[in-house]
């Protein structure tokens, strides 16, 4: 009775994998485009400032990288805003040297981390995208960078004009 079963089962399961059709549309699918008219292309994102903040260990790193930063805004007429180094933050972890209690023998492990500001103005999205990529992919080893946008908005159409 059992193998009968198994038997009928398996010739159903093959006749309905025998019996299945493939569905192929082979109509030209209308494209968003040609069933919309043209839509005007979204205008330019505009930056008013870009703040890049950079973080490092050494500061003569981040010397050499403001160097390379201002030779990048001067061969791509950017307009670079001001220009800060700001005072190192100091890290102090005190610890012994022994792994059981001796106070006498602690050491002290401090790390510095510099940093400085470096600021970009008037700029538009697609410039500052491709400013940013370049400047990233050739950040030196062991310094971070934060940057910051400020955006330059329309009013909205609440607010009038008065004449």
């Amino acid at each position: 009775m059992i193998p009968s079963i198994c038997g009928a089962i398996s010739n159903a399961v093959r006749s309905l994998s025998l019996t299945t059709v493939r569905t192929v549309r082979t109509s030209v699918a209308a494209t968003p485009s040609a069933s919309r008219p043209s839509e005007a292309p979204m205008p330019d994102k505009l930056y008013s400032s870009i703040e890049l903040e950079y973080r490092g260990h050494d500061p003569e790193v981040l010397k050499s990288y403001t160097k390379f930063l201002e030779s990048v805004c001067t061969h791509l007429d950017i307009t670079r805003g001001q220009f800060q180094v700001l005072p190192y933050v100091r890290w102090v972890q005190p610890a012994l040297r022994s792994k059981f209690v001796h106070k006498k023998y602690k050491l002290h492990y401090e790390t510095r981390t510099h940093i400085t500001k470096f600021e970009v103005l008037n700029l538009t999205g697609s410039t500052a995208s491709t400013f940013l990529e370049y400047i990233q992919r050739n950040i030196p080893e062991g310094v971070g960078m934060r940057v910051g946008y400020v955006e330059m908005q329309p009013l909205p159409p609440t607010i009038k004009l008065e004449k």
